[in-house]
């Protein structure tokens, strides 16, 4: 029996599963034709996504050699080559962040700031928290001498987000570049401050108390930098020689002696170098100096204590006898304060003629009648010790003792 295509209405011939005519002309169909079409569009399409992507992969692999060209040529010194490389990363890789700050950088070390500086403002009016690009604006202004603008980007980059670094370790950085720019300014009241902030924020790390303690001594913050050392010693008991070298300096300066001794001591059985051992042992030397002279040590039985004064007011008349050039009167045999004042300046003259008149008193029995005598006797001691400057010879190492009791005295009374 006969079959009648319900496509185009012609009979089917029998044994045929369909239609002759519309399976000739199945291709010729609107729905076939869009079909095909599509599906070419679609081929055409893939094969064009993969050479752009070959394309801007090729392009972004010429940026990255012509960035590494450029950073090893700037590691090298070579900065004009290292300019042409990161102007032509940059022809590969236009508005690629990392590589307009590689070329600020680059401009920056070769002294052409303003250029330099352009490509950073750029990068930060593009993002204000850009810790890396504050960095550079804070070093631009800091080799331009401009401190409040130094200031500012530094301090922005402390706060800053530091992506693939330890925030903490990336601040005290920052920090620690500021200060030593401060310093070279002759800024110290505000390299102190920065150092303050730092300490502040340390981690407990016996080598990083050391550091910021020695920092502390270049300002000559002795009283802060004794601290850190101190914390450093009770974090790690053998932190080794430059903690206790630093440590035994500080209380030195400080005139606290007794630590400074103890300090100084470990120290020199650290072995340091020839040179270090020596500023040690003389350091030991005027600390035994200045205890073994010191009358004021509480602990010091009253006999003890008093032949510590009139051995220093001995030392006293010797050290006036030395200043012969300012003085027209020489010291007797005996020791005594020279006989006259002559054409000595009033103020030492004046000195000469106290410690005449002194002199009868300073005895074993008068001190033991009038215990406040003996301030009075070491108060014109380190009068003498601290006049004797112009026209008297070097002072010998009891008169720096001496010295150093009347600044810790000084320091104590104010």
């Amino acid at each position: 029996m006969e079959q009648t295509c319900p496509l185009c209405g012609h009979a089917i011939p029998a044994g045929e599963p369909d239609c002759p005519r519309c399976r000739r002309n199945l291709f010729l169909k609107p729905d076939t034709i869009l079909a095909l079409t599509l599906a070419g569009l679609l081929a055409l399409f893939v094969v064009t996504g993969f050479a752009a992507q070959a394309y801007h992969s090729k392009y972004a692999a010429l940026g990255e050699q012509w960035n590494g060209q450029g950073t090893t040529d700037l590691n090298a010194g070579r900065v004009d080559a290292a300019i042409v490389d990161f102007r032509t990363a940059l022809i590969y890789a236009r508005g690629n962040e990392n590589y307009d700050l590689s070329l600020a950088q680059a401009l920056t070390a070769a002294g052409r700031t303003d250029e330099a500086k352009a490509y950073l403002t750029g990068l930060w009016e593009r993002d204000p928290g850009n810790a890396q690009v504050n960095l550079e604006l804070g070093r631009l202004a800091a080799r331009q001498g401009n401190t409040e603008e130094a200031l500012r980007y530094y301090h922005s980059a402390m706060y800053d987000d530091w992506p693939g670094r330890d925030p903490a370790e990336a601040r005290r950085d920052v920090r620690l570049e500021l200060f030593r720019f401060l310093i070279r300014q002759g800024d110290q009241a505000q390299a102190e401050a920065e150092l303050i902030g730092m300490a502040a924020l340390l981690p407990p790390d016996p080598a990083l108390y050391t550091e910021v303690g020695q920092l502390f001594m270049e300002v000559g913050d002795h009283a802060r930098a004794a601290f850190e050392f101190e914390g450093a010693l009770k974090l790690d008991p053998n932190a080794g020689e430059a903690t206790l070298v630093g440590a035994g300096e500080a209380e030195f300066y400080l005139g606290n002696y007794e630590a400074a001794r103890r300090n100084l001591e470990r120290a020199v059985h650290e072995k340091p170098d020839e040179a270090t051992l020596k500023q040690l042992r003389d350091m030991l030397e005027q600390t035994d100096l200045v205890l073994a002279a010191d009358p004021f040590d509480p602990t010091l039985p009253v006999a003890e204590r008093d032949q510590r004064v009139i051995a220093a007011f001995q030392q006293a008349l010797r050290r006036l006898a030395s200043c012969g050039a300012a003085l027209s009167g020489t010291a007797s045999a005996s020791g005594g304060a020279p006989s006259s004042p002559g054409a000595a300046n009033g103020a030492f003259a004046a000195l000469a003629n106290g410690a005449r008149a002194l002199q009868p008193q300073v005895t074993v029995e008068s001190l033991r009648k009038n215990p406040d005598l003996a301030t009075a006797i070491m108060d014109l001691v380190f009068d003498v010790e601290q006049g004797a400057t112009q026209g008297c010879n070097p002072p010998q190492p009891l008169d720096r003792a001496l010295l150093l009791l009347a600044s810790r005295r000084g320091s104590s009374e104010k």
